[in-house]
């Protein structure tokens, strides 16, 4: 959504409002699906059930290929597309912390909000903890600002860790998903509850192995980094293009001068 709305498709009050219609039927879903339940959400810790793996990666798939194909069709400019820079140390230690928790509380931070809504009470104990950490973290973080900003590597990707091109990266992402799915539901066969595990067709799951390889190969035979982006979108009209623009004062420093700072929406 971020990118077409930085190609003028519709105002700010208009991005409010379906973001706010993608968030209800983001949890809707998650709720449909048992993300709701702290017991289904915490079953991968005890090799019972992968539904968050397999609905994360696939959510991860999904949006991997969708960026590349629209970027290959000129549907897209990837370059309007905000990347968070990558600060490896932090960013390891966070991502343990919100592990822990996740075990030891069995929601994540948008399940407990689902949770909630639903009803849930450990669901809202989860989310009154969350805002007292990040209270708790805005004072204490003049301590550890400098270990906040530790391990920039700036806007990084795979095909710069890798030096090769996205395609082969997709590609490679694609069988990787594809073997992740065949291995956790042999683990799921052997410790979980088969009469609660959720029945799939085995030549449906064979047909969408297969078509996910041949997209991830399409890809990689084609090199999206080859290709300049054009996209086929309208341009902005002329008046609202002069909104946008931000007039610099007498007194504007150079860009080299300040930090990074927010004129209109990133995007996601």
């Amino acid at each position: 959504m971020g990118p077409l709305y930085k190609f003028g498709w519709f105002d700010h009050a208009y991005s409010l409002q379906l973001a706010g219609l993608i968030g209800f039927m983001f949890g809707f879903v998650l709720e449909r699906a048992g993300f709701g339940n702290p017991r289904k959400l915490t079953a991968i810790f005890y090799l019972r059930d992968f539904a968050v793996l397999k609905v994360m990666f696939t959510a991860i798939i999904v949006c991997m290929l969708g960026l590349l194909y629209f970027f290959f069709f000129g549907w897209i400019d990837l370059g309007r597309v905000y990347l968070l820079p990558t600060f490896i140390w932090p960013q390891i230690v966070g991502g343990l912390v919100l592990g822990i928790g996740f075990v030891m509380g069995g929601y994540c931070p948008t399940t407990s909000v689902v949770a909630t809504v639903s009803g849930k009470l450990d669901g809202l104990i989860f989310i009154i903890g969350m805002m007292l950490g990040s209270v708790l973290f805005a004072e204490i973080f003049p301590f550890l600002k400098g270990f906040y900003t530790s391990g920039n590597m700036g806007k990084i990707r795979l095909t710069d860790v890798f030096n090769i091109n996205s395609g082969i990266i997709a590609f490679l992402v694609c069988l990787m998903a594809v073997g992740a799915y065949w291995f956790v539901e042999k683990v799921e066969q052997k410790f979980g509850d088969k009469d609660t595990l959720p029945k799939g067709s085995p030549k449906v799951k064979r047909t969408a192995a297969g078509l996910l390889i041949l997209l991830g190969l399409i890809l990689a035979v084609v090199n999206p980094d080859r290709i300049i982006a054009k996209p086929a979108i309208p341009a902005i009209k002329p008046e609202k293009q002069v909104e946008r623009v931000q007039k610099p004062s007498a007194t504007s420093e150079t860009p080299d001068s300040i930090g990074f700072k927010i004129v209109d929406d990133e995007g996601c």
